[in-house]
């Protein structure tokens, strides 16, 4: 899928027999289920009547709640547990029910709210790794676009050089294309050796020297481990040696007030998704001579509900 160029950022639903988007407002909550009285109404007969929420925060993230529901919500194949940020082009299941977070230029983009001028590229498969290079990045005053992780970049980029756009750096996370990130990295070094490149690995916490040396192979310029959240500042220290390696790259000059004003601000945001963790449903007792098994809070009916309001 193509992601649309966006001014506000949508959740668009694409059920079996239907599609819609809704425009999400800063400050706002949605709730999504088969129940009318839900924000967004699922048709899907695997959606609980109160399935999920989508909540805002900070005015430019939005987290992605399950609510315990009966049969779950799924992010990249796998079921959500716990409160997700979403990234852009994020594409969540619920049944046959298909909810894709499309975010705004001007979240995407930390700066003027287009990408023309960025000077670095983002490509992350965790959202939560992405935000906090993005939150890095603003606060040293760099402008910065996010891409969708299913990105083709053997694509993408030409273009890029058509509009006299090319980023001058591509932070790449080495879980978007597997086994093929550094013959990838490979190739782009070699056909725009303007574009500089570091890896970086959303799942390790510590720096590995094999890796480390397959990406200068590659013609990468560094490999930098996963940020320690949630409590960043304990590790200020690493993040600090990333910071002065983009910078140095970039030709400027670090700022370290205005980056520990920036994970402190992170630190409040990761606390924030952490309180939205649903409480586990407790089912009501069982009426005596009942079967247990017909006993859910959340069975599905044969009723299906208009994805539109």
């Amino acid at each position: 899928m193509v992601a649309t160029i966006l001014d506000i950022p949508q959740l668009l639903i694409q059920a079996e027999s239907s599609s819609k988007h809704i425009e999400l407002q800063s400050g706002s909550e949605y709730a999504l289920g088969r129940h009318p009285s839900n924000d967004v109404v699922l048709s899907d007969r695997c959606a609980s009547r109160q399935h999920a929420k989508l909540v805002s925060l900070q005015n430019d993230h939005y987290c992605y709640v399950d609510l315990n529901s009966r049969n779950g919500s799924r992010l990249k194949g796998r079921s959500i547990k716990q409160p997700t940020l979403l990234q852009h082009g994020d594409q969540i299941k619920i049944g046959d029910t298909r909810l894709i977070f499309q975010d705004s230029v001007a979240h995407r983009s930390t700066g003027g709210g287009s990408d023309t001028q960025a000077p670095v590229l983002l490509l992350q498969a965790d959202a939560l790794q992405g935000k906090i290079w993005q939150a890095i990045l603003r606060s040293q005053a760099i402008d910065s676009f996010w891409e969708s992780a299913d990105i083709d970049l053997k694509a993408y980029l030409p273009r890029k050089v058509a509009a006299a756009a090319l980023p001058k750096l591509l932070v790449l996370d080495t879980h978007i294309f597997g086994d093929q990130t550094y013959a990838l990295c490979t190739w782009c070094a070699q056909t725009f050796p303007q574009l500089k490149i570091l890896v970086t690995n959303s799942q390790e916490r510590q720096i590995l020297v094999p890796e480390r040396q397959k990406a200068t192979q590659a013609g990468c310029l560094n490999w930098f481990p996963a940020f320690r959240e949630p409590k960043l500042l304990d590790n200020v220290a690493g993040i600090v040696v990333q910071v002065n390696g983009v910078m140095n790259i970039l030709g400027s000059t670090p700022r370290q007030d205005k980056l520990f004003t920036a994970l402190k601000s992170f630190e409040q945001l990761l606390a924030a998704v952490e309180g939205l963790t649903p409480l586990a449903k407790v089912p009501p007792p069982a009426s005596p001579g009942a079967d247990p098994a017909h006993q859910s809070t959340d069975l599905v009916d044969s009723t299906q509900i208009s994805t539109q309001r």
